[in-house]
């Protein structure tokens, strides 16, 4: 962890910024860089990252598993498990 703003937890923002990434993955694509250190510290850069797996999957995910916790540390801890709808039609219900 480094700077001044290490250790920053932002739930609401990193749980807004999850949400879009699995429903409209181009909202927190088109996030300036400079906005993501202001919400979530240097260490939520690794979004970036995440937006390129993103990226790699089917416009229609489902959830498999999503978990958020704020373990007794510096930073939250967020994970999920998604996978791509290949016939996104068949799915409807």
């Amino acid at each position: 962890m480094q700077g001044e703003r290490a250790g920053l937890i932002n739930a609401q923002f990193d749980n807004a910024w999850l949400d879009a990434f699995v429903d409209r993955p181009a909202t927190p694509a088109a996030m300036p860089h400079l906005q993501v250190l202001r919400e979530a510290a240097p260490e939520g850069l690794e979004c970036v990252m995440w937006l390129v797996m993103r990226g790699a999957l089917t416009d229609d995910v489902d959830i498999r598993h999503r978990f958020y916790h704020v373990p007794a540390s510096n930073t939250a801890y967020g994970l999920l498990v998604l996978e791509g709808v290949k016939n996104p039609a068949s799915t409807a219900s």
